[in-house]
């Protein structure tokens, strides 16, 4: 079976502005922290001949499973990202290389779906998180408070900072 994101490009190399586009899917596998990409990668583009190789314009999108950072509240929503990827005929220790007349631009695709993973997701802009006593989302209730917190071996540091 083909790989639809492995393209052939040698009648493209050394042919400055012959350009050739693409698409098609790959399962992919990414984790940052809580958020996970699970599923088909769908990868389109062009790749344009140049003098020493290729170059490859792409938009990648996959749906991301994602964490709120605040409440906890998970989703799933689509993340997409775009990218350049240069392919030379003589491998560089930077880049990627054109291998047996073919270019694979699933990996560098990878490498910007990981990079458009939030860091640090919220469900919406103005997420109130969870309290940090009793654990309730303040999104959906209001948190009743916790009484007296005197006893707190922290009570006296609060007089510090309230100055």
């Amino acid at each position: 079976m083909r790989d639809e994101l492995v393209i052939p490009v040698d009648d493209l190399v050394g042919h400055t502005g012959r350009d050739r586009e693409f698409q098609g899917e790959r399962p992919v596998d990414l984790r940052l922290g809580e958020s996970t990409i699970k599923g088909p990668m769908t990868v389109e583009g062009r790749v344009v001949g140049t003098i020493d190789g290729v170059n490859a314009r792409f938009t990648a999108s996959a749906e991301a499973h994602l964490v709120c950072n605040r409440c906890l509240t998970d989703w799933t929503e689509t993340i997409e990202a775009t990218g350049t990827q240069h392919y030379r005929i003589e491998p560089d220790q930077d880049g990627y290389a054109i291998v047996d007349g073919s270019v694979d631009v699933g990996e560098p695709a990878k490498d910007e779906l990981a990079l458009a993973i939030p860091a640090a997701p919220l469900c919406e802009e103005g997420c109130l998180g969870l309290c940090p006593t009793c654990g309730t989302d303040l999104n959906r209730d209001p948190c009743g408070g916790h009484g007296d917190e005197s006893d707190s071996p922290f009570a006296a540091l609060r007089d510090l900072f309230d100055s």
